[in-house]
């Protein structure tokens, strides 16, 4: 399995996962001319996808779905509550799978299961993806970490996940305070905080993985910020060095990609 982060911010999110029996996009937030330019630069062909799994019906990760199915016959996978939403705001019919938080089923060559996770929208989920052995924990755009996030990342080689705000900067910064309750509340993003003790519990009791930090603020985030939290978090907890192979996937352009099997290192980020 290849995973390729095609975007991954407020401007749009989407991420390409590729095997040799096929591939799947879990979000579509960006158009589809430009989906399908940057999944050809990996190798894909929008109608050869298995399917787009759709995490939640903001545009930042759905604006593409609807077209692309509509216009190549591939499925969304979503649920029931998602593809309700998308349905209302798009009233074209297209092709869909319904898969409810905690379900597990076959996407092509791929295992899907939607895992509950709490934003503010019809029925959003996260998904664990896996293919020959190999898995992907994907949380974004969840103001918690519920029992189903982190029983996903049990034996994943790759966690994305949120970081979408440092709190301080978030509090003290330029958004309006009826936004930041939004984001802060359970049902909001989660903090550099939550994403850093996820993944930290994570490695220390179940080892190593590749972790990619996704969805960062453009206002109330930096990569650095992110690097500099992690360290300290990992250094708190009497790590040598980071537990992790870390990375800070960039807001709206393709940035980063991860190889089943091959050997991860980490960049000079500390």
């Amino acid at each position: 399995m290849i995973v390729h982060c095609l975007a991954s911010g407020s401007s749009g999110n989407a991420l390409l996962v590729v095997s040799e029996a096929g591939a799947l996009l879990v979000d579509a937030g960006i158009g589809v001319r430009t989906l399908k330019r940057w999944c050809a630069d990996f190798g894909v062909a929008l109608e050869n996808l298995s399917g787009v799994l759709v995490t939640h019906e903001h545009g930042d990760h759905s604006v593409g779905a609807v077209p692309l199915a509509v216009r190549y016959k591939v499925p969304i996978i979503a649920t029931p509550g998602t593809l309700t939403a998308l349905q209302s705001a798009d009233k074209r019919d297209f092709p869909r799978i319904e898969l409810s938080p905690g379900n597990e089923r076959g996407v092509g060559a791929f295992g899907v299961r939607a895992l509950q996770t709490t934003h503010d929208c019809a029925e959003p989920c996260g998904f664990r993806v896996e293919q020959s052995g190999t898995a992907l924990a994907y949380a974004t755009d969840t103001g918690s970490i519920t029992p189903d996030i982190r029983e996903a990342c049990h034996g994943a080689s790759l966690l994305v996940v949120e970081a979408n705000h440092d709190i301080h900067r978030l509090r003290f910064g330029p958004y309006p305070e009826h936004l930041k309750s939004r984001i802060l509340a359970r049902t909001g993003h989660l903090s550099n905080n939550a994403a850093a003790d996820l993944v930290l519990g994570h490695t220390l009791e179940h080892g190593p993985a590749a972790v990619w930090f996704a969805h960062l603020s453009e206002v109330n985030n930096t990569p650095g910020i992110v690097r500099a939290y992690w360290k300290r978090r990992w250094q708190e907890a009497g790590c040598a060095a980071s537990p992790a192979v870390v990375e800070i996937a960039q807001r709206d352009t393709p940035s980063l990609t991860w190889q089943a099997g091959a050997r991860a290192v980490q960049k000079s980020l500390f």
